[in-house]
């Protein structure tokens, strides 16, 4: 059985302009503890990148007809998000299924998963990230669960929340901070801009160090 959720809206091109360069690591400072999805899950292979609104997928650990099924229903500049529980077990996404989502517009895949044809994905610019290879296929026969609200790699996501990746990971943006966070992080973009080249002209500690050492105590034996 395959199950849907409501149909969800995406962002606009201009909120999504905004993270276009935006880093993860600084994105995630911003948003707090929480967003990142487990460090297992990486790009694969260094330079990919990724952005788009969430198509959220909840595959069994060795089956791969719900990721059939959001190829063909997610709308171009989504990112399948695919949550198989970090297991290796099967390989849900292969060169074939890759270069459909790729010819569907999709913006790119992420899978608390495994993949295989690993050497061709590596080859091509469109961005997937998984936890690693495993040559094994997977079983046609359901369940999944597509479009809902589920917990993947021990983050909160939502059909339609911001998805941004790079080297340093994935961030999973609640749709509503989007816009808000977007700033927040340009502002910090400038302030670490400043604080490093402070360090260049040779201030090398920032300027609360010594009273917040203070503060946590400081014991000279």
């Amino acid at each position: 059985m395959l199950t849907f959720g409501p149909a969800f809206k995406r962002p606009e091109a201009t909120l999504l302009a905004l993270y276009r360069e935006l880093p993860v690591a600084t994105v995630s400072d911003v948003l707090g503890p929480g967003h990142v999805l487990s460090a297992c899950i990486k790009p694969l292979r260094p330079g990919m990148r990724l952005l788009g609104p969430a198509y959220t997928l909840k595959l069994p650990v060795t089956d791969n007809l719900g990721m059939h099924a959001a190829v063909k229903d997610a709308q171009a500049g989504d990112v399948i998000l695919a949550d198989q529980e970090g297991a290796a077990m099967g390989a849900p996404v292969g060169e074939i299924m890759a270069l459909a989502a790729q010819h569907k517009g999709l913006a790119g895949i992420v899978l608390n998963g495994v993949v295989r044809d690993i050497d061709k994905l590596r080859t091509s610019h469109w961005p997937v990230f998984a936890t690693g290879a495993y040559a094994q296929q997977c079983r046609k026969d359901g369940p999944a669960w597509l479009r809902l609200p589920m917990s993947c790699a021990g983050v909160l996501v939502r059909p339609g929340d911001l998805l941004l990746g790079d080297d340093d990971g994935v961030v999973v943006i609640p749709i509503e901070r989007a816009q808000g966070v977007a700033l927040q992080v340009l502002q910090r973009l400038e302030q670490e801009a400043q604080r490093m080249a402070a360090i260049r002209a040779g201030v090398l500690s920032p300027a609360w160090l010594q009273e917040t050492m203070e503060r946590a105590g400081i014991i000279n034996c």
